[in-house]
């Protein structure tokens, strides 16, 4: 590479629209408004830093003067982060009441525009609204919300995207070709995904890795130097999570701790490895990396399935998200790892956690528990599939399964699905909706004189007196296959009980309680003989 003092960004910078790189769009609608001749007199350019948002406004500003030498005249540069005082905007209005010397149009290009102050703003809208017809003005801002709503109404908006990798990659390599740069593929992949598609960004750590590899880019000297984790590392990792080999995890994990590497770009860097495997699971055309590491990610992605990898992407995100709010970022992240290992045992846990469903009230009104349950030859229940609406929350807590296994003839197990509080509520309901529809008044007031109380798989019902108890408990039986049908649950038991509360209770008249008063201390006794006291 030649010695010298002027960066990749400013040789590279776009000199017309061709060179522009990844604005397509943009430079097509600039491009026909220059050869209609329909220019308007304030464009706003907004987009993120480095992907071409000034370039574009320089090559507008020599095309519609259609100048090649002594432009300068004609384009006049603000930098608003620096100059947003209101003396500033004063000067640019004073100073375009003066027609070019050169050309048709004076061009003033106003940088960081969000930065300028309110007052400087509303100094700047009269010029910005009517403008002389030798004037354009081209804002541009990295930050469109803060720009006030009068100035945006004033402008036509051009809206600059990230530069996709692919074309940033396609930049890098045109260079390296032309500077004589030895380079791979993948080194220029990691380069782009590190610039986080602004161009002057991969620019310049392509001017920094080019000294660092003194202008040799291969994939070991670009990891070392962007503190990126090497991909054989990632390589390693997946092969010990499919071996489910949890203390080899952990040690190569306190190997990447040690050499001082974030624990937040290890774990994007891990799900964006898992996302390549998955997307060569589908068609490694669409992959980002190149050459043998593209094979290499075909190899492996064979023996994980599609569901595990979303799966652990899944389980990486959830631990990215909650990185900042724990204390403990290593015993964090080591957590995420041990999961990612563990996936069988997780999917059977998550395979045991109940999903109630239920059905719309009409449907539920209109069905009959025969349409709702079937019987059948090769299993004694079968549920008809239901609308799926998920009663699972924080608040509903899950019954343990019994122990106790109740046996049908021919050995078959009668059903014992898991369920929640709220499902049994709701069967709960439905059979005192029912006895109310049936016209069963006297045991409908007899379910609805307290809630029912439920303890594990069964449901204790209070009554006030031995004759509702008597009644009630010749009614349970009913209960009780209404309720196990209801939740394809055949271990719900029934007891009806007297409740200690509502037992009679004793009433005592005025002179019976000084009676107990009197014999239970005689100091008292003594006190109403000495007054003479009365009732």
């Amino acid at each position: 590479m030649e010695n010298s003092s002027l960066s990749t960004a400013s040789e590279y910078r776009p000199q017309e629209f061709k060179d522009v790189i990844g604005q397509d769009a943009i430079v097509k609608t600039l491009s026909n408004a220059i050869e209609n001749q329909n220019i308007p007199q304030a464009l706003l350019f907004c987009g993120p830093r480095g992907v071409g948002k000034t370039s574009c406004a320089r090559i507008l500003a020599k095309k519609i003067n259609n100048l090649i030498e002594n432009y300068e005249y004609n384009i006049f540069e603000l930098d608003a982060a620096s100059n947003n005082s209101v003396e500033d905007i004063r000067n640019i209005t004073d100073q375009i009441r003066i027609p070019p010397q050169f050309g048709k149009y004076k061009v003033y290009i106003i940088d960081e525009v969000h930065m300028l102050s309110n007052a400087a703003f509303n100094a700047f809208l009269k010029s910005l609204e009517e403008p002389p017809k030798h004037v354009v003005f081209i804002l541009a801002t990295t930050e469109k919300n803060k720009i006030i709503p009068t100035i945006l109404s004033r402008c036509q908006i051009y809206d600059f995207k990230k530069v996709d990798n692919n074309s940033i990659v396609g930049l890098l390599s045109k260079i390296c070709s032309e500077k004589d740069i030895k380079y791979d593929q993948n080194s220029l992949m990691l380069i782009a995904e590190k610039s986080d598609g602004s161009i002057r960004d991969s620019l310049s750590i392509f001017d920094r890795l080019v000294s660092f590899t003194n202008s040799n880019l291969n994939i070991v000297e670009v990891t070392s130097n962007l503190n990126i984790i090497d991909f054989d590392v990632y390589f390693k990792l997946s092969e010990l999570i499919n071996q489910k080999n949890i203390p080899e995890i952990l040690y190569l994990y306190n190997d990447i701790y040690a050499k001082g590497f974030d624990d937040l770009n290890f774990l994007n860097g891990l799900s964006r490895h898992l996302r390549e495997l998955l997307l060569n699971k589908f068609d490694n055309q669409i992959s980002n990396v190149k050459g043998d590491l593209l094979k290499k990610y075909s190899e492996l992605s064979s023996i994980f399935s599609d569901e595990d990898l979303i799966y652990m992407i899944d389980i990486i995100n959830d631990s990215v998200i909650n990185y900042q709010k724990v204390n403990d970022k290593r015993i964090h992240t080591e957590i995420c790892l041990i999961k990612l290992a563990s996936i069988e045992s997780l999917k059977k846990k998550n395979s045991l956690i109940s999903t109630s469903y239920s059905k719309s009230q009409s449907k539920k009104d209109d069905q009959s528990l025969d349409e709702i349950l079937e019987v059948k030859d090769d299993k004694l229940f079968e549920v008809k599939p239901l609308e799926e609406v998920s009663l699972l929350s924080i608040a509903s807590i899950e019954f343990k399964k019994t122990t106790a296994i109740k046996n049908y003839t021919d050995n078959k197990e009668l059903p014992s699905d898991n369920f929640t509080e709220n499902d049994l509520l709701k069967a709960w309901n439905k059979f005192c909706k029912i006895e109310k529809n049936s016209g069963n008044n006297n045991m409908l007031s007899l379910l609805n004189m307290g809630n029912p109380i439920i303890e594990n798989n069964t449901i204790r019902i209070a009554t006030v007196n031995e004759m509702n108890l008597k009644e009630l408990k010749s009614y349970k039986s009913n209960i009780e296959t209404f309720i196990s049908k209801e939740l394809n649950n055949f271990s719900i038991n029934v007891e009806v009980f007297l409740s200690k509360s509502q037992s009679k209770k004793t009433y005592y008249d005025s002179h019976q309680k000084l009676q107990f008063i009197k014999k239970s201390n005689k100091n008292i006794s003594k006190l109403i003989e000495e007054f003479k006291l009365r009732i």
